[in-house]
């Protein structure tokens, strides 16, 4: 019988792999070859856990969700009213970008990639960008401000827009022009 704990260890070393991998490097342009280089890690193992690269690439995918979830805490320590929390979830996504822990949203990028190819994926950014803006919407409706869910929505949108040009820019500096705007919605 398979011990448990070195199974979990070599399923959770093909993630960990793998989430650093498909993010430097995207889904498509990052092979299973890729991912298994210098692990020691067999394909046959691999395929043990993740009967293939879509599979993997789930598992990656809700690896980065829970990343996303712990980026909320720290951001509403920060502030103790609901205004001040959305403001620094800006700031604190913005110093994940400059310290380079962050470098876009890995399930929207999953999502670009996947759109009309594989149904698993695509809904996975989805759902990762939906949860952004219902934890958005959650503040907003605390904060008193009309129409909650709208409000989430836009404040999500400023978010990622902030993250995929500061991506593409190789800086940080639309996030200055994101949360001038993020005023006038609060």
């Amino acid at each position: 019988m398979a011990d448990t704990g070195t199974t979990s260890l070599k399923r959770q070393e093909i993630i960990d792999q793998a989430y650093r991998l498909f993010y430097e490097g995207g889904f498509h342009a990052t092979g299973i070859d890729t991912v298994m280089a210098g692990t020691g890690i067999s394909k046959r193992t691999l395929y043990k856990y993740f009967p293939s690269k879509e599979h993997l690439i789930e598992a990656v995918l809700t690896k980065y969700a829970a990343a996303v979830d712990d980026m909320f805490a720290p951001a509403l320590a920060r502030a103790a009213d609901p205004r001040g929390q959305i403001h620094a979830i800006f700031d604190v996504r913005r110093e994940a970008m400059d310290g380079h822990t962050c470098q876009g949203c890995l399930a929207m990028k999953a999502a670009g990639e996947y759109a009309g190819k594989h149904e698993g994926i695509t809904a996975i950014g989805a759902r990762s960008s939906l949860y952004v803006e219902q934890r958005f919407a959650d503040l907003c409706a605390k904060a008193g401000l009309p129409d909650p869910a709208l409000r989430g929505r836009q404040i999500n949108l400023l978010l990622q827009g902030a993250v995929q040009t500061s991506q593409m820019r190789g800086n940080t500096e639309a996030f200055d022009a994101a949360k001038q705007a993020l005023a006038l919605f609060l």
